[in-house]
């Protein structure tokens, strides 16, 4: 329908391999910088898995998808191309502009490439959409916009922050490589849908960088001013194209902090005058916080006063698509009360789509993920008990602060999203968070896993 290009060609056979060859030589460095061989296999194993996932994201998007929302971003691309091109002094113009406007001197390539309706013009009126385009635009040039080679390296973005979280979570678990390795690296539908020219593969290689830097600034104490630079770089990234996000990764960081110092006080009553002059100023900054970080064009909706407001909006506009058969994914809540919808959208982003509500062979994985994470959290409630779920989850500041990121996270975009297509994207930040949390649960418990679970470990040993 919209997809005017070709993604695979002949350029692949020269362009393709070079740029795998200049990423191996990254992984290659900072993989033998381990001592440990088990950790160094996995920076090949997880570079050889993207490497799947990108060439599996570049076909799906040509022959499946028929383009999407990438082939808006590619075509945006190109149009950047054709206004530098046209007038190099257009490259202050694009680092400058964070949207497209009638009186942007951009806009003429953007509204006369050849696409319908003027559509990627209209597309790139918002800020968060136009940022990828103007990211993507550096690799376009130095491998001749060669999409699969832009794909390579957005994936393998996305693969530095999927390491980087694999190694926060290592740093407090290091007896379990192979549980935490699987939950941030090898879940397919999070390899899948962060391999691609997409909002979601930007998003997910930033929490990794932000959660790691921190861990160097306020714990290791290590490589400060890098980190900096990363938590900087990154956050305004995830501020500038899903504002949401930014935000509940800034709360459960804090509620870790909190919790690592409340952990530390031995004396009780300190421990709540420490509570008493902590918490209740950070709830009073935080609502201030919120509401100042959502003051700007395009990130309003996340206010508090107007955020469920939006999510009816939302819902009620998919449905109407649904109805008339433009969306062929879409589901419905079924409920529009905000006691109701809590749960509802918890329960949506973590243990949904079900095997009979998929409708194409990509959402399989999704399906099979959340049908795997609703096993092993029913299997975790018969064997111990809900009491001791959210006992042991409170008990430890690391897996609290994943609790709050996966239930925040869920509750926010499930209340907001009613089509699987855009859940299956939507959800890979909160996915491994939420594996992690109830994967140290069976370990702080002394649950064994199921059988056929150690078999999938195994692979990953």
């Amino acid at each position: 329908m919209l997809l005017a290009l070709r993604f695979f060609s002949v350029d692949d056979l020269v362009l393709a391999p070079l740029c795998l060859l200049l990423l191996y030589a990254v992984i290659r460095n900072r993989a033998e910088r381990n001592t440990d061989p088990q950790i160094k296999k996995l920076y090949y194993r997880g570079f050889y898995f993207k490497i799947l996932c990108v060439l599996a994201f570049t076909y799906v998007t040509e022959f499946i998808f028929k383009g999407g929302d990438t082939s808006l971003y590619y075509q945006g691309i190109k149009d950047l191309r054709a206004a530098i091109d046209a007038d190099f002094s257009h490259v202050g113009t694009i680092i400058k502009s964070f949207k497209l406007s009638m009186d942007n001197p951009l806009t003429p390539y953007f509204y006369y490439d050849n696409y319908s309706d003027d559509f990627i013009y209209n597309y790139m009126l918002l800020p968060n959409n136009f940022l990828i385009p103007k990211l993507g635009l550096l690799p376009s040039v130095t491998f001749f916009n060669n999409y699969l080679c832009i794909n390579f390296i957005f994936g393998f973005f996305a693969l530095g922050g999927a390491i980087r979280l694999f190694k926060t979570f290592h740093y407090y678990f290091p007896n379990y490589t192979s549980e935490l390795a699987m939950a941030t690296i090898f879940l397919p539908s999070v390899g899948f849908w962060s391999a691609g020219l997409l909002k979601d593969t930007v998003c997910f290689g930033s929490v990794g960088y932000i959660i790691y830097a921190t861990l160097n600034i306020f714990v290791k104490k290590k490589k400060i001013r890098a980190s900096l630079i990363w938590i900087i770089l990154c956050a305004f990234l995830i501020y500038n194209i899903k504002t949401y996000l930014l935000l509940i990764l800034i709360l459960s960081m804090l509620i870790w902090f909190f919790a690592v110092t409340h952990k530390l006080i031995a004396d009780r009553t300190l421990r709540n005058i420490f509570i008493f002059l902590t918490l209740v100023p950070s709830c009073i900054v935080g609502y201030f916080l919120l509401n100042y970080l959502t003051t700007g064009e395009g990130v309003q909706q996340y206010k508090i006063d107007t955020f469920f407001e939006q999510a009816e909006s939302h819902r009620k506009v998919i449905d109407d698509l649904g109805k008339i058969g433009f969306l062929g994914s879409n589901f419905s809540m079924n409920t529009s009360d905000p006691f109701l919808l809590v749960p509802t959208s918890i329960f949506t982003i973590l243990f949904r789509p079900f095997f009979w509500e998929v409708k194409s062979p990509v959402a399989l994985f999704s399906a099979l993920e959340s049908f795997f994470l609703l096993f092993l959290t029913l299997y975790f409630f018969f064997k111990r008990g809900i009491r001791k779920f959210f006992s042991y989850s409170f008990s430890d500041p690391i897996l609290l602060m994943c609790f709050i990121f996966s239930i925040v996270f869920a509750l926010a975009v499930g209340a907001s999203t009613t089509n699987f297509g855009a859940l299956s994207r939507y959800r890979i930040p909160c996915i491994p968070f939420y594996l992690i949390m109830l994967l140290m649960l069976y370990k702080k418990t002394s649950l064994s896993y199921p059988k056929w679970f150690y078999k999938v470990l195994n692979w990953i040993r």
